[in-house]
């Protein structure tokens, strides 16, 4: 499957007719937070995750109030170009403004350019993903719904990424990933882990919106972020 197959696949995933379909679906409560006529598609990712050297991987995205696109009403193009250029300064889909107005996005970025030890570009230096690509708020039904679309899903998402870095951002990441890979459950920055498409280090961050410590400074220590940054440098 090519990347622009899977981005329309996820998209699309066949798991949110069986959702609405069986109640006892592990992924009916995340979908029945949407009616089927206002249903915002879920997101496969954001930036250019072919090329990034940073893919940072959080609980799910969140229903965004006025979320302009609809990708039942776009063509296949169009739903690639919005996904795919999100945060490009020419041409992306999302204004310089729109972004900094997402708490989350800016967190995002900040700790971006804290491992790069530059300003970090939005979509180019980083890409961003998701343990369960449906929306909601508050992380409502991810607990449930985690197995069944990181099962189908992370794996693959995985073998399109370009990314040397993977940074897992919360508690709903971090448990997945840990369990899923075998990781030290006690260490914060891993190297050299066997990730479906190539080796890769992996950071363990807290969420950019949680309380407390969050910058990558506060959880690896100097040599580490030398190391990371290192393997970044040497994407660009």
């Amino acid at each position: 499957m090519t990347r622009d197959e899977l981005l329309l696949a996820i998209v699309r995933c066949p798991e949110i007719d069986r959702a609405r379909a069986e109640d006892g679906h592990p992924c009916a409560g995340i979908v029945g937070l949407q009616t089927a006529d206002a249903f915002q598609a879920p997101e496969p990712w954001r930036g250019h995750i072919d090329t990034a050297p940073i893919l940072f991987l959080s609980s799910n995205p969140s229903i965004a109030e006025n979320d302009p696109f609809r990708a039942a009403a776009s063509t296949d193009a169009e739903i690639i170009d919005y996904y795919q250029r999100s945060f490009d300064r020419d041409g992306g889909q999302i204004s310089p403004n729109a972004y900094n107005s997402v708490a989350f996005w800016r967190g995002v970025r900040a700790r971006a350019t804290e491992i790069l030890g530059r300003d970090a570009v939005p979509g180019v230096d980083f890409a961003i993903t998701e343990l369960v690509h449906c929306k909601s708020t508050g992380e409502q039904g991810v607990a449930e719904a985690h197995l069944t679309c990181a099962g189908r899903w992370l794996d693959r998402v995985l073998g399109v990424s370009g990314a040397s870095v993977v940074v897992l951002l919360g508690r709903q990441a971090r448990d997945h990933c840990v369990a899923r890979w075998r990781l030290d459950k006690g260490r914060r920055v891993h190297f050299g882990v066997g990730t479906p498409g190539r080796e890769r280090a992996v950071v363990v961050l807290p969420h950019p919106n949680a309380r407390g410590k969050r910058k990558v400074g506060d959880c690896v220590s100097p040599d580490q972020l030398q190391q990371l940054r290192a393997l970044v440098s040497g994407q660009d």
